[in-house]
């Protein structure tokens, strides 16, 4: 199942980015889906003050697959807690089993339950993260709890019930929006003409600033003994020796450019998107150290009994943002 799932992702990489003639016999099917987008958008709620006493920015993805948005999420929480804001996170908990009823993150709660990406942000922000496939439940269950001034969507421009006031789009500067075709023709979740109406566009590496966001290596987390080096303590240990890179990110060959860019001698293996990495995964790697991200370590589960425990290092991203982006926000903020 999991290589069916690769082989699928593949190829619809391959029509939409890539110029595939399918893209062409797909066409109708987009129709028919960009009929449902209107339909469904014409009860879309206007941007506003929302009245749950909180503001909401939702953090989008105009385009199927990993673009960087939960980085973005995470980057734009740790910015409003620095500055004494309170913040809380909306989600829907993809491909967790929470359904229709809001719940909210613990840290003894599994990925299989609440999805990947709630729980990375929990653990990253130490705020209160509600799941539900209704976001707007969400937010209500969130601020019916907790007194916070802002409230980050991770994802959710698409679902037109979720009350906003602000709505950020994260782009891959490399990609775009491909073929600028709807599904299942081509990567977009809504016409192209939507960029129009957000407040800010992203654009991971984009050689405009105030759009562009980049990452960076802020340190290196081993899982077994548990202990995090600068990256360049860690560089200076192992960045001569051959690395095996696993992931399950949505962009994968983004993870393994930042790592050869960085000067490793990587090795990728690509995994479907949000799959989760087994130790018999990390087992089939010929290396003696072995590079994931925080994401899928969330998924990866007790490996400290496990043969190659010491081998598996997190690699703990930072995520910049342009400094305009950031002036804006402060000044949203300071309208009370």
């Amino acid at each position: 199942m999991i290589a069916f799932r690769a082989a699928v992702e593949r190829l619809l990489q391959r029509i939409w980015y890539e110029g595939h003639w399918l893209s062409f016999s797909l066409v109708p099917l987009s129709w028919l889906v960009e009929w449902e987008i209107r339909r469904r958008s014409a009860g879309r709620l206007p941007k506003q003050e929302t009245d749950y006493g909180a503001r909401v920015w939702v953090i989008g993805g105009l385009t199927v697959g990993g673009t960087g948005k939960t980085p973005v999420l995470i980057a734009l929480g740790e910015w409003l807690l620095g500055k004494g804001v309170s913040v809380g996170v909306v989600s829907r908990g993809y491909r967790g089993r929470i359904g229709k009823r809001p719940h909210l993150v613990s840290a003894s709660d599994r990925p299989e339950d609440v999805g990947d990406e709630p729980l990375l942000i929990r653990q990253r922000l130490g705020c209160p993260v509600a799941v539900c496939r209704d976001r707007a439940r969400a937010l209500e269950a969130l601020v019916g709890q907790f007194e916070v001034d802002v409230v980050l969507s991770d994802d959710g421009l698409q679902h037109y019930g979720l009350p906003r006031d602000w709505e950020v789009i994260v782009l891959d500067a490399q990609r775009g929006l491909g073929n600028g075709r709807v599904i299942p023709a081509g990567p977009l979740r809504e016409p192209a003409s939507r960029l129009a109406a957000v407040d800010w566009v992203l654009e991971r590496n984009s050689k405009d600033p105030d759009r562009s966001f980049s990452y960076s290596v802020g340190s290196m987390r081993q899982l077994s003994p548990e202990r995090a080096l600068s990256w360049s303590d860690w560089h200076s240990q192992w960045g001569q020796a051959p690395i095996t890179a696993v992931t399950a990110l949505g962009q994968p060959d983004q993870f393994f450019e930042m790592l050869s860019a960085l000067g490793l001698s990587v090795t990728g293996v690509a995994l479907p998107d949000h799959e989760a990495i087994s130790i018999e995964h990390l087992k089939q790697a010929s290396t003696d150290v072995v590079v994931i991200t925080a994401k899928d370590a969330v998924k990866l589960g007790a490996i400290e009994n496990s043969e190659v425990a010491a081998r598996v290092w997190v690699v703990e991203i930072e995520t910049r943002l342009p400094a305009s982006l950031l002036d804006k926000l402060a000044a949203t903020l300071s309208k009370g």
